[in-house]
């Protein structure tokens, strides 16, 4: 049999992991939606971005410049350049947090 101490600190440390599960469970949700957003926030930048370097170019340079590594449509093309630089922000940004939970884990040791 437990003492009343006992049980007062066993649910005590059961609240503190479901008030841990929880905050885990939201900031994985807000993560989640921010990553969303940032993303839907590229391609519809990448989609407008030939209109807005339009009227900038002459005619011959547009035609030239259109991105045109990818694809013909210069929308699209953008809209790929975009999504992987997208992607290689969030690679570099994964890279930098788990090396660096690496080097706290090791300067714990």
């Amino acid at each position: 049999m437990r003492s009343d101490e006992e049980r007062i600190a066993a649910m005590h440390r059961r609240a503190a992991e479901l008030e841990k599960k929880k905050c885990f469970r939201h900031t994985l949700i807000m993560q989640a939606f921010g990553t969303a957003a940032c993303l839907a926030l590229v391609v519809l930048l990448a989609a407008a971005m030939p209109e807005i370097t339009a009227p900038r170019l002459p005619q011959t340079a547009q035609e030239n410049m259109n991105a045109s590594i990818f694809s013909n449509s210069s929308a699209l093309s953008f809209i790929v350049i975009a999504v992987l630089s997208f992607l290689l922000g969030v690679s570099a940004t994964i890279f930098c947090f788990r090396l660096k939970k690496y080097r706290d884990e090791e300067e714990r040791k």
